[in-house]
């Protein structure tokens, strides 16, 4: 096995909020799919000059829609994680490299919060969505996002 040219030095949750929607028609959250559903995402990231680590936040909720499937579960979940990218990388890779993988690294925590708070709820337990965050960077810097 090759070490990753990340390291990861922590992830903290910022807000966890989980409640069952008695409005949804889906009762059980093994027969939910997300397919169709309108999902509210946020991605943020910086750098911290004075010891070169970067932070990088992910928010994850559902949304309502009248005439969309809805998840058996309100969702606002967000939390940031802290990692540092190996300088045998250049530079100007550095940035792409926190931002993609370290988003990835924060949504899997999330994923796995939602998982277990969901696994002693009236639904049962809920997987989220597997996302990419493969080309995030260059999408969020273009005019208008």
């Amino acid at each position: 096995m090759k070490a990753s040219p990340l390291t990861l030095h922590g992830i903290e949750f910022v807000r966890v909020h989980v409640e069952s929607d008695l409005e949804a028609e889906t009762r059980r959250a093994e027969q939910f799919q997300f397919d169709g559903t309108t999902l509210k995402w946020g991605l943020d990231h910086g750098r911290d000059e004075d010891n070169g680590t970067w932070w990088v936040a992910v928010g994850f909720g559902t949304h309502q829609e009248d005439d969309e499937p809805r998840c058996p579960y309100i969702l606002d979940v967000q939390a940031v994680g802290i990692v540092s990218v190996s300088d045998q990388l250049p530079e100007k890779d550095h940035e792409k490299l926190a931002f993609e993988y370290g988003a990835a690294l924060v949504y899997g925590a999330i994923r796995e919060m939602v998982t277990n708070i969901t696994a002693r709820s009236l639904a049962g337990p809920l997987m989220l969505p597997t996302p990419s965050f493969i080309g995030a960077l260059e999408t969020r810097k273009q005019p208008g996002n």
